[in-house]
């Protein structure tokens, strides 16, 4: 991060300034926010028979990113789109967003509003309001605090918690995209001189700076009643489906063969002499939804898939728990489906 001075200086502008100049980037609009940013809590007013979905992400510069090879502007985009990821996972409609911020005060005022830009950017489609945060400095690093709040019809949202035996277990997308597509970019920040990407790589490092959160699609499965369980894919599928599992009481099966990869993701794979299996399994930050549905609604999650454009893959099916976790690989040969994606601490 450059250092800055003059009127650009947050030293020169302080902690209300910056926050006036944020309220002026992004004006609220919806009736529904009596009031926002300027008091000590923002007032909203529900929509009757709506429940209230409340979800919150924190992002530390050097853990979750990385202004070697990501833009301000990308870190903000990425940053909302893991809290509306979430509220697409339990088949909401995201409607506010609080973001709070410690910052050094070398940092420049451009990189914060473009943050802003970026976190805007992925918001605006879906009309959420920026309501509210808190502002404070840092020594040293970043760290980016968002909590999105939005609504569902009363009992209809989709949880970990509700899969059923004989369900089967659904992806949007495709898989491990974003996991090659952050090896690519950390491989260029770290090659001198820099060489320029391939088509195939510059498409995956898009998916890790520009992830798609599938709002329309948990929306419609959950106002249609489809699915029974659903959660994001952030951590990777192979600890993700694990969540469902203990969740839910239930085991799972797998198909390999069945994982949905991208060509892009196929062609890295031959080139850097890996398994694109193993990055499906394990890579996160691909933001896709991974869902359960009774067998007799196949029909119904294609015509989502179809009124959505977005594709929709059955991968595997919801075991009794006795059954545990397994991967089956073509020829029926099958193994035990290891947590292989992130965990903090670990």
């Amino acid at each position: 991060m450059s250092r800055t001075s003059g009127r650009d200086s947050l030293r020169t502008v302080g902690e209300f300034g910056l926050i006036q100049r944020l309220r002026r980037q992004w004006p609220t609009s919806s009736p529904q926010v009596v009031q926002g940013i300027g008091d000590d809590a923002a007032i909203l007013q529900p929509s009757p028979g709506q429940q209230l979905l409340v979800s919150t992400d924190v992002f530390i510069e050097g853990v979750h990113f990385d202004l070697a090879f990501q833009t301000p502007r990308d870190v903000g985009f990425r940053a909302a789109t893991a809290n509306l990821s979430d509220i697409a996972a339990m088949g909401g409609n995201p409607l506010y967003l609080l973001v709070s911020m410690a910052i050094p005060d070398h940092l420049p005022i451009t990189n914060v509003r473009a943050w802003y830009r970026g976190l805007q950017e992925a918001c605006s489609p879906y009309q959420v309001e920026l309501i509210g945060g808190d502002t404070s400095s840092s020594l040293h690093h970043a760290f980016l605090s968002l909590t999105i709040m939005g609504t569902i019809q009363s009992n209809r949202s989709l949880t970990r918690n509700r899969a059923k035996v004989g369900d089967h277990i659904y992806v949007t997308g495709t898989l491990g995209d974003s996991h090659a597509g952050l090896h690519v970019l950390r491989t260029r920040a770290n090659t001198r001189p820099r060489v320029r990407l391939r088509r195939d790589e510059q498409w995956l490092a898009q998916r890790h700076l520009r992830p798609t959160p599938r709002i329309v699609v948990g929306r419609l499965l959950a106002r249609q009643g489809i699915a029974h369980a659903a959660i994001d894919l952030s951590d990777g599928l192979s600890g993700d489906i694990c969540h469902v599992c203990k969740e839910s009481r239930v085991g799972a099966e797998i198909w390999a063969t069945a994982l949905p990869l991208s060509s892009h993701l196929r062609t890295f794979a031959k080139n850097n002499g890996v398994d694109p299996v193993e990055f499906a399994l394990r890579g996160g930050d691909d933001y896709e939804l991974l869902f359960t549905a009774p067998s007799k609604y196949h029909q119904k999650v294609c015509d989502v898939a179809q009124k959505t454009k977005v594709s929709i893959s059955c991968i595997g099916t919801i075991q009794p728990k006795s059954f545990g976790r397994r991967l089956r690989h073509d020829q029926g040969r099958t193994q035990t489906l290891k947590k292989q994606s992130y965990t903090h601490f670990r």
